[in-house]
């Protein structure tokens, strides 16, 4: 017996007074109706409806069943319709967790946007400096650096990897720019630190690659600070064109041996939004993930050698 299909079919016995009208109603024939009314009966061992060749009434354990299952079955119907337009129109909390420089430069600015079309979705944005994000309990999209491996993932690639290796032009006039990657080497250069993590630049060119150890005023583990010094003149810095692009076409930045792959020890991967594989992914999701791809600017996600 299909329990709730039959307390469905009950609750409409008693509404109509008649099995034949509640199971046209529900597309039953009249036997198949008066079958899961008598399996009802029995499953419960009490009388639920009195029944005469006219009409079908409740019984008092019919009609006490009857006043307490209205109320569950409306609150399941909308539990029930929730879950559905999670999956058909974007509702809830979207909750996401991003790099911090890539976040602030092109997820931040899209979040306006983003509720305007789907008024409906409140955005928890958190931004973090770790490496290996993953979804997880609490959280619904990550992005990050790098496609993780698990085939439990999904990965839209949002920015490509190309990397800049860039100046400002004051810093650029105190000093001759770099003809060549070991060039570097002699450089003030601004570079990434993460603990136990050399000072490297890679630098690959005709197949061939060439690591250059860089020493310079200033390493840290933010982007958003080598960027700033960069344009402060403080030295040479390897960044993601994503970060540096508009720079570089307003002349703030001046790049350096752009015809040369190049990129710091560990920070070569594209940027990637990354939300659990699963048969039905919420509509809050897919509406963020495709809103974001349209949003990025053209320049992060095309800009190669």
């Amino acid at each position: 017996m299909d329990t709730l299909a039959t307390l469905r079919l009950f609750r409409q016995v008693v509404k109509r007074g008649s099995i034949t009208a509640a199971g046209r109603a529900l597309g039953l024939s009249t036997t198949a109706a008066s079958r899961q009314m008598q399996e009802l009966e029995a499953a419960l061992q009490a009388r639920l409806l009195n029944r005469t060749t006219r009409n079908v009434s409740a019984t008092e354990a019919g009609q006490h069943l009857f006043d307490r299952l209205g109320p569950l079955l409306e609150d399941l119907d909308g539990v029930l319709r929730a879950a559905g337009d999670e999956h058909g129109q974007p509702t809830g909390t979207l909750r996401v967790v991003a790099r911090r420089s890539f976040g602030l430069l092109h997820v931040a600015p899209t979040i306006a946007g983003f509720h305007g079309r789907f008024p409906q979705v409140s955005v928890e944005l958190t931004l973090t400096e770790v490496m290996d994000l993953r979804p997880s309990s609490g959280v619904d999209v990550v992005i990050r650096l790098g496609r993780p491996d698990e085939k439990s993932l999904h990965s839209t690639r949002l920015a490509a990897d190309r990397r800049v290796l860039c100046a400002s032009p004051a810093y650029l006039a105190r000093v001759t720019p770099p003809a060549e990657p070991g060039d570097c080497a002699r450089h003030a250069c601004l570079a990434y630190h993460r603990e136990d993590e050399p000072a490297l630049w890679i630098f690959e060119q005709d197949g061939k690659r060439r690591d250059i150890a860089v020493t310079g005023p200033l390493r840290s583990n933010s982007g958003e600070v080598l960027h700033r010094a960069a344009l402060d003149g403080l030295g040479l810095a390897l960044l993601p064109a994503w970060m540096v692009a508009d720079d570089v076409d307003t002349g703030k930045l001046q790049p350096c041996l752009p015809d040369i792959r190049a990129y710091p020890a560990g920070y070569q991967a594209e940027i990637y939004a990354v939300h659990a594989r699963a048969e039905f992914v919420p509509a809050k999701i897919t509406a963020f993930i495709a809103h974001l791809t349209g949003q990025v600017p053209p320049h992060s996600l095309s800009l190669s050698l």
